[in-house]
């Protein structure tokens, strides 16, 4: 192993290194086709938000259907696969989707929570 692959390694060593898949979905169909089923797409996602780390669009100022993407909890590419399968606007070929295996490694996650008045803050 060279002395750059063993920084590596070293670097990477305590990472998380926790796998998730992440689809990315993309708009094929009108606004108009795909509006109506929103409500539906949403509830989906409530459903099954214990299979779900996060999801959301793309932002465009303007646009209300774009691009979006989703990181899920799964064990494999099938399961993964067949929730997206099963989501509502890919079930009625309103979107398509992209899936990869991720490894979460790096970043911060800090949550503040009042509980009092139902609300948190991600910092």
């Amino acid at each position: 192993m060279s002395e750059i692959q063993s920084e590596i390694q070293r670097l990477v060593e305590p990472n998380l290194k926790r796998r998730l898949y992440v689809a990315f979905s993309y708009p094929v169909a009108s606004v108009e086709e795909t509006l109506p089923h929103i409500p539906e797409h949403i509830r989906y996602l409530i459903e099954y938000e214990d299979k779900v780390f996060l999801s959301g669009p793309f932002v465009t100022e303007g646009h209300i259907v774009g691009q979006g993407m989703t990181v899920l909890y799964a064990e494999s590419e099938k399961e993964a696969a067949e929730f997206m399968e099963n989501e509502p606007f890919v079930r009625r070929g309103l979107r398509r989707y992209e899936l990869k295996l991720w490894e979460l490694r790096e970043g911060t996650l800090s949550i503040k929570t009042r509980l009092s008045a139902s609300r948190f803050e991600l910092d």
